[in-house]
């Protein structure tokens, strides 16, 4: 059975630069989202995600995590990777795990934010193809012993 094609429509929070950090990480943990842009007056400044925060905080002896309180264009990643609307999936999942990254900002021709594909977005379009596939992969596991020990 074939299925149609669905758009998903996600909604796009996005901070200002000047946001403090420790703003911009409880707008993450209450949206539950690991990446926002950093836009000012339309124009893309950069991106932030919850790792960028977390490596600039620190963590006390009770666990609790203290973010500095600087403006979060402190931890964002200028020059963020972007594609058009019109991108093909495949090609985002091979820009994606090239870089290493798990977020691409979606911009128009004028280069204006229109959207965010974030990895778990990819993983969501798995579940439209075959979802009782069981896993392709064959595996080899092996142990590895740091061959540079401090």
């Amino acid at each position: 059975m074939a299925h149609a094609a669905s758009t998903m429509t996600r909604q796009v929070i996005v901070v200002p630069p000047e946001l403090p950090m420790p703003a911009a990480w409880n707008i993450m943990k209450r949206r539950r989202i690991r990446h926002l842009p950093v836009v000012r007056a339309g124009q893309i400044m950069g991106i932030v995600s919850d790792r960028d925060i977390l490596l600039r905080s620190n963590l006390d002896h009770q666990g609790v995590i203290h973010v500095p309180d600087v403006p979060i264009a402190f931890a964002m990643t200028t020059s963020p990777i972007t594609c058009p609307p019109t991108e093909t999936v495949q090609a985002l999942v091979r820009t994606m795990t090239e870089q290493q990254i798990d977020s691409v900002l979606v911009v128009d021709a004028q280069e204006r934010l229109v959207g965010l594909v974030t990895s778990t977005d990819l993983l969501f379009l798995l579940l439209d193809r075959d979802p009782i596939r069981p896993l392709p992969f064959e595996f080899d596991v092996r142990e590895e012993q740091d061959p540079y020990p401090p």
